[in-house]
């Protein structure tokens, strides 16, 4: 389905305004739905040349509206919106990490089923000018159209009570970057296809200083938790292609199972399979808490194999230009049980704002419409939008990461996701410093689980 089609067609007020004179007069616009009008749009994570780009010809119809796009770092978005909302100069739109509309939703509006949205139309003629201003109800996206047009962890995400609370422009899904040169020094002529050969490839790659016992070539970051990136969602993964639910649909953290087991379950399993990798008495250790930032490491050619982001390439090409890296889809454990992890930005309306039809139009014509196209095509960056996703597949560089984006999910749905991170972390490193003296490991590993739960459960 072409999307222009779907924000057409609809009742139409024409106010026909005529002029004489220099047709290289800027004709005045007057009229209600045409009064000068600006939007503050705060980002975080979001392509700003992108969107500027792309607002820029929207605003070209639409003379009388400016949009003031501000980034924010990450930890001050919350804050900087409680504050400004507090003396009524919040934004109209923000976007938000998809783990944190929880947070945010007793604070936003939610999308409306129709939108007014005023065009004007300069027509100049030889011996005069006329300025048409259309206003046209346009129907937003509906909970049907959500099921069907995106990919079905947005559906997930956006809607509490029934209601959408936001959409996304893009999305982004977890891929391995590996180091071409320290796998062919190795021997390792292909990359692994499963996490039995990616076990194998770590062994080699791994190398340890002789006379110290420190690590000095990693073949994986993996296994720790402070200095491995979204460590929360490899654990998740893992679980999901184990068949291991992570959390109820609800959003409650169930993944310690039965709370007085003594006995390995197969949550232990899954999580002494991630741990080994930081565990110095196991043949796949090869990174610590010791050891700097994952990323730090693997754009200075310490790492073999680094698990992020789409939005981690930019960054690795712009420190590190000349390594020499390749990315590869997600390891799958069985055909069946494919998962990744979706991370995100969700365009959503303040309560407060004081031009929320304005505000909405905005966000309906970035998220639904031939516009969202032009700013995945500038940003470089992964569709939420089905349509989209064969012609992605085709761009090698986008071609590991849109693999699973029908099969990607989010785990977090409370209103904290920094508290529930941070509740897997030390769930990781209490994992890997189980006393040695401990009397009954399994129900010790067993406490530990019992308390991340808790803890994630407490935000919800």
């Amino acid at each position: 389905m072409r999307f222009s089609k779907l924000l057409v067609g609809f009742s139409i007020t024409s106010l026909l305004l005529l002029g004489l004179g220099c047709k290289n007069s800027t004709p005045a616009v007057g009229g209600t739905n045409t009064q000068r009008k600006t939007l503050e749009l705060w980002t975080v994570y979001d392509d700003v040349d992108a969107l500027n780009a792309v607002i820029t010809n929207y605003k070209a119809a639409r003379p009388y509206l400016a949009v003031n796009i501000r980034q924010l770092r990450p930890e001050d978005l919350y804050n900087r919106l409680v504050e400004t909302l507090a003396e009524d100069r919040g934004p109209d739109i923000i976007s938000i990490d998809n783990r944190s509309l929880g947070k945010y939703v007793s604070k936003l509006t939610t999308l409306p089923p129709s939108v007014q949205d005023t065009t004007v139309k300069v027509i100049e003629g030889q011996f005069s000018t006329q300025t048409v201003v259309s206003t046209k109800t346009i129907p937003t996206v509906t909970l049907d159209q959500l099921d069907r047009e995106y990919i079905p962890v947005v559906k997930q995400d956006v809607i509490r009570g029934g209601r959408i609370y936001g959409l996304p422009i893009s999305m982004d899904t977890m891929a391995i970057y590996y180091n071409k040169d320290l796998l062919d020094r190795a021997g390792i002529a292909e990359p692994p296809k499963t996490w039995e050969e990616f076990q194998e490839a770590v062994r080699k790659l791994t190398k340890f200083d002789r006379v110290s016992g420190k690590i000095v070539q990693s073949g994986a970051a993996l296994g720790a938790a402070g200095n491995v990136p979204w460590n929360d969602d490899l654990l998740y993964i893992l679980f999901k292609q184990s068949n291991i639910t992570f959390v109820d649909r609800s959003g409650r953290a169930v993944f310690n199972g039965a709370s007085n087991s003594r006995e390995e379950t197969p949550t232990m399993q899954v999580m002494s399979f991630y741990t080994d990798f930081a565990d110095p008495t196991r043949d796949t250790y090869s990174w610590n808490e010791e050891m700097p930032n994952a990323l730090d490491g693997f754009v200075t050619g310490k790492i073999a194999f680094f698990f992020g982001y789409q939005f981690h390439n930019q960054t690795i090409k712009a420190r590190a230009p000349q390594l020499n890296y390749v990315i590869i889809p997600l390891l799958q454990l069985k055909p069946d049980l494919q998962a990744n992890v979706a991370n995100y930005s969700i365009l959503t309306v303040p309560a407060k704002s004081k031009q929320a039809n304005e505000a909405w139009a905005l966000v309906a014509h970035l998220t639904h419409s031939a516009a969202t196209k032009d700013y995945l095509d500038r940003s470089g960056r992964l569709t939420a939008l089905r349509a989209y996703i064969n012609a992605q597949k085709e761009n090698i560089v986008l071609a590991p990461f849109v693999a699973d984006l029908l099969v990607a999910t989010s785990w977090y749905r409370g209103n904290n996701y920094e508290v529930a991170a941070g509740a897997v972390k030390d769930m990781i490193r209490e994992w890997l410093r189980a006393p040695a003296n401990v009397e009954n490991l399994g129900q010790y590993r067993q406490s530990v689980l019992n308390r991340a739960a808790a803890r994630i459960n407490q935000t919800l």
